[in-house]
């Protein structure tokens, strides 16, 4: 938990910075887009790697390396002299957030498998708090005009000084992988494409729910602001509050989500939520160019922001649930969603301005409201593998629980997982 508001906080306080960097570097908005494009393309790379290195090196040990490297890398932020250098430096630190990112959460995912109780939606609460804490720290050294060296270096000590020492209570054992068996070569590439094809399948549904979301967020996120200034007439500094309000709703959902979760089950508490979304938004969208249209606009981006808090939480949870079932680490099968999921964020933006060129922004809006929809509609997805299993000490072995999608069912036995996977530590 501490991890992930660290995390966010750092990140989220280099953002009001932006435009002094711009300033000071010289930078065409042009040249600031292409430099930017670095921490996206840094992210992604990552993820894609980070799966196979919890794999190899355990999720404790990967929180612990890319914790220092991150929080000792943003302090370059300080020192760079134009676009490439500010691409380079972007890309190496977005780089190393998301291995923390990815570790962080088959931590959680591992906890929650091990002491059959869930925290993901929590652990994801501590990452909005941060992002909004940070967001004001960042502006408030902005209006200071504090030295952009001295805001990451005093931020990354005390990131550092904050969650190193809670890695010691994290979890070792999610890391330990069967060696493969002898086979000729031919064979042996055959079989693990196959394996890959197999292994990847389960997480497609997962995949698809989390892209949505994070589009879902990415939108709020960058066009927030623009559709209440354009749309609903709204000032620049009332205009922010979308973001704000769709953020804190965001944070309060989270907070209580797993104990809702956990007493209702996912479907029943995604489901009304992602609904309540479209429907709010959709009349703040009819309403847009009323009196009152900047006022439902800002509880539509707040009811969004209620509406995708549980999303992404308990598909990694999900994510992370069906690999440690299965006898494997969670890291590769969360690193797998988190990057399928992450390109919604990136596509998310783009498309909406393309679109918004030729029907008008108002009407590409409502691309949220069909979000929201096919979410609700794939609910389904987030709780096939069921809620965490509780441990051996609280089970009733007398009182067997049916299966069910929100209804906890015993982890596979060794002797139930196929020869090449009994060795692998069911721990994510």
């Amino acid at each position: 938990m501490v991890t992930h508001f660290v995390l966010a906080l750092v990140l989220a306080a280099w953002a009001p910075r932006i435009p002094q960097v711009r300033s000071d570097l010289g930078l065409s908005d042009g040249e600031l887009g292409l430099a930017l494009l670095g921490g996206p393309v840094g992210a992604l790379a990552t993820l894609w790697a980070a799966g196979a290195l919890v794999r190899r090196l355990g999720s404790r040990r990967m929180v612990v390396a890319s914790l220092g490297g991150y929080c000792v890398a943003g302090t370059l932020l300080a020192v760079v002299s134009g676009v490439a250098s500010l691409f380079a430096v972007l890309a190496v630190w977005c780089a190393l957030s998301g291995a923390l990112d990815i570790a962080s959460n088959a931590q959680a995912a591992m906890i929650e498998e091990l002491f059959g109780r869930r925290i993901m939606m929590t652990v994801h609460a501590a990452w909005t708090g941060g992002a909004l804490v940070g967001a004001g720290l960042g502006a408030g050294a902005a209006a200071l005009d504090l030295p952009l060296g001295l805001q990451t270096a005093l931020l990354g000590a005390a990131g550092l000084a904050a969650a190193l020492p809670a890695t010691r209570w994290m979890l070792d054992g999610d890391h330990a992988v069967a060696a493969p068996r002898a086979s000729p070569r031919g064979h042996r590439r055959s079989a693990e494409l196959r394996a890959s094809v197999r292994w990847v399948v389960p997480f497609v549904p997962l995949c698809v729910v989390a892209f949505a979301s994070f589009l879902g967020e990415g939108i709020a996120a960058d066009w927030s602001a623009v559709y209440l200034t354009d749309v609903t007439g709204a000032s620049p500094g009332l205009a922010g509050v979308g973001l704000v309000a769709y953020m804190t709703c965001m944070l309060g959902v989270r907070l209580v989500g797993d104990r809702v979760v956990e007493a209702h089950g996912v479907r029943r508490t995604i489901r009304p939520l992602a609904l309540a979304a479209g429907v709010v938004f959709a009349c703040a969208l009819v309403l847009g160019g009323t009196a009152a249209g900047t006022a439902l606009g800002i509880v539509g981006f707040a009811v969004l922001g209620a509406g995708l808090a549980c999303v992404v939480p308990a598909a990694f949870s999900e994510a992370g649930r069906r690999a440690t079932r299965a006898g494997a680490p969670a890291g590769p099968a969360i690193a797998l969603v988190g990057s399928l999921g992450y390109a919604g964020w990136l596509a998310g933006p783009p498309l909406i301005g393309g679109v918004a060129e030729l029907v008008g922004l108002r009407t590409t809006m409502w691309a949220v409201v069909g979000l929201t929809c096919a979410i609700a509609a794939l609910t389904g997805v987030l709780a096939t593998a069921s809620s965490p299993t509780p441990p051996d000490s609280l089970a009733r072995p007398d009182s067997p629980v049916p299966p069910g999608p929100d209804s906890p069912v015993p982890p596979p036995t060794t002797a139930s997982l196929p020869p090449a996977t009994t060795s692998a530590s069911a721990a994510g």
